[in-house]
């Protein structure tokens, strides 16, 4: 036989057992990790937008939307001479300010603004634990007050006279993202739901811009 008409004979590497067993073993643990790793909660519904308002903060600053643009934020609605309630809630609150830290701010507006001066909300905000620099508390013309709660936050408001005792006004917390829109109400007597708020706000301030 001519050995130039034979064909080279080109080695093939074969594969050791033990690789084919690894290669398999690795093909069906990719479904099972994949079963117990946790399902990414959805983070929450878009409810609205918070519409422009302009108020002042307990140093006597004027306080707009634009001083939280980018940052999540928790709003809620007080008035100093709230006999119950709001303090009860206010210190809720500082609860969750201590869980969130840095990743949010704290918005208390008074819905009693003529008696609610910055000076009054700045004492309010030291008697009941909220003097985080991330806490805002404030007031500003009683139409405005009123204009951002039922319009702005959609928060249950009335006053019937000037008797304290004739203001009513609604006790979920409002939950606020970077773009300024609305992403959730918790009702602040809830523990679960402000532990909800919580896991919440944290899920948004982990991803701006969702």
């Amino acid at each position: 036989m001519d050995a130039r008409s034979a064909p080279p004979r080109i080695a093939r590497p074969s594969l050791q057992p033990w690789l084919w067993t690894g290669f398999l073993a690795l093909v069906m643990a990719v479904p099972m990790v994949r079963a117990v790793l946790p399902v990414p909660l959805p983070l929450p519904p878009v409810l609205g937008t918070v519409p422009d308002f302009r108020l002042i903060d307990q140093t006597g600053a004027p306080f707009g939307p634009e001083r939280l643009e980018g940052r999540v934020w928790v709003a809620d609605f007080v008035f100093t001479r709230c006999p119950d309630v709001c303090p009860r809630m206010t210190e809720r609150l500082a609860g969750v300010q201590r869980a969130l830290g840095e990743r949010a701010d704290l918005v208390s507006v008074s819905v009693d603004p003529a008696y609610d001066t910055p000076e009054r909300l700045a004492a309010f905000a030291r008697a009941h634990g909220a003097e985080s620099p991330r806490w805002h508390f404030l007031t500003g013309e009683s139409t405005h007050v009123q204009d951002a709660v039922l319009r702005g936050f959609k928060i249950a408001f009335a006053r019937d006279s000037a008797d304290i005792a004739s203001i009513t006004h609604g006790v979920h917390v409002v939950l606020v993202d970077g773009r300024g829109r609305i992403r959730g109400y918790y009702d602040s007597n809830d523990a679960d739901a402000l532990e909800r708020l919580v896991s919440d706000a944290r899920r948004l301030a982990a991803r701006p811009g969702a």
